[in-house]
């Protein structure tokens, strides 16, 4: 598949870098994440760490994915980083895509309003043939005319391509890309110099109006610690939440931070932090999760005394699928008149 039909493909999946090092495989490129970056990548991604499956025991760092059948975010895949001070976050959004939730928070949603998104492939032979030399090159100097003749084209026709294809010049394309290349550079704590360099730009002022046309803002709002593409500082607080869903085997609910009430037919009980309870299969349940709290699925055989949240989920990724699916509507309206918190 190639990156312009990506371009128009729902991504499915989420990977959050929780610790260690771990390799993307996504269809369109691989990237290296390390603790703290999020991954958007399309449908048929996978993690490896160092010849290793990334849920594997042995892998070096913890990849979890996080995926809601109502989630759309399109375009190619590209990475952000957050900082580890998201963890929190971010495990919570795994937890409501494990409890049968169908759709990604609006404030995670939020961290997708990419303002340097990689401009769409050309489509014409030679124009696409180019735009893959500059994919792997973003600094290559080569003018339009030089493409050009290693085409066997005219520099018109070279320009038309990409005019018809992609609504840009060669020009405004190459700056788009490199704008693209750029923020994600700039996330990663290089400096907005070297960066400069790194993509083709000859000065920071040359990567700076470029960045104005392309985003309507600077460089400096891509570094770590700004809102974008580098958006660390504080996140959002978790919210709170409260689903009825149903198990399908037994399934064991570990409260990780904070409080939860867990209420099924003639049983209701409050919750704090390292408590574990085992609902059976079948049993529709309300679970109440305080602001702040999060609530893992894991493993029948998870230890409560030693158990980690590394260890919760790696083990449960490699062990569960989808632990709870939300009560169909008419199921729900019965659940909510019937299963009401007593604690």
């Amino acid at each position: 598949m190639n990156s312009s039909a990506l371009t128009n493909t729902v991504t499915s999946t989420l990977f959050w870098c929780h610790s260690g090092t771990a390799i993307v495989n996504a269809p369109d490129r691989i990237i290296s994440v390390l603790a703290g970056d999020l991954v958007i990548a399309p449908a048929g991604a996978f993690i490896t760490s160092s010849g290793a499956a990334g849920h594997d025991r042995g892998a070096t760092g913890v990849v979890i994915p996080i995926s809601f059948p109502g989630m759309k975010i399109t375009g190619a895949t590209r990475r952000m980083h957050l900082g580890q001070v998201w963890s929190d976050r971010m495990i919570s959004e795994y937890s409501r895509s494990m409890l049968g939730e169908s759709e990604l928070s609006a404030d995670i949603m939020k961290l997708f309003d990419d303002r340097a998104k990689p401009p769409k492939m050309p489509t014409a032979p030679a124009a696409l043939a180019v735009a893959k030399q500059l994919q792997a090159n973003p600094a290559d100097p080569t003018s339009l005319i030089d493409f050009a003749k290693r085409q066997h084209v005219s520099s018109r026709t070279l320009q038309r391509q990409f005019q018809a294809t992609t609504d840009y010049t060669f020009s405004e394309w190459r700056a788009a890309y490199r704008v693209s290349v750029a923020a994600d550079l700039l996330s990663h704590q290089f400096t907005i110099t070297n960066v400069a360099s790194m993509v083709g730009f000859d000065a920071t002022s040359s990567l700076t109006r470029a960045f104005k046309r392309h985003t309507g803002t600077t460089p400096s709002s891509f570094t770590t610690g700004a809102v974008g593409m580098g958006a660390a500082g504080v996140a959002p607080q978790i919210p709170p939440l409260t689903t009825f869903a149903r198990a399908e085997t037994d399934q064991v609910l570990w409260i990780y931070r904070g409080t939860a009430t867990v209420t099924t037919a003639g049983y209701c009980r409050f919750m704090g932090a390292g408590e574990t309870v085992t609902i059976p299969a079948g049993t529709d349940t309300r679970l109440d999760i305080a602001a702040g709290s999060i609530a893992l699925p894991v493993p029948v055989n998870f230890d409560e005394r030693n158990g980690t949240v590394d260890w919760a989920l790696v083990f449960g990724m490699c062990e569960m699928t989808t632990p709870f699916a939300a009560l169909e509507e008419t199921e729900r309206k019965l659940a909510e008149k019937d299963l009401i918190p007593t604690v």
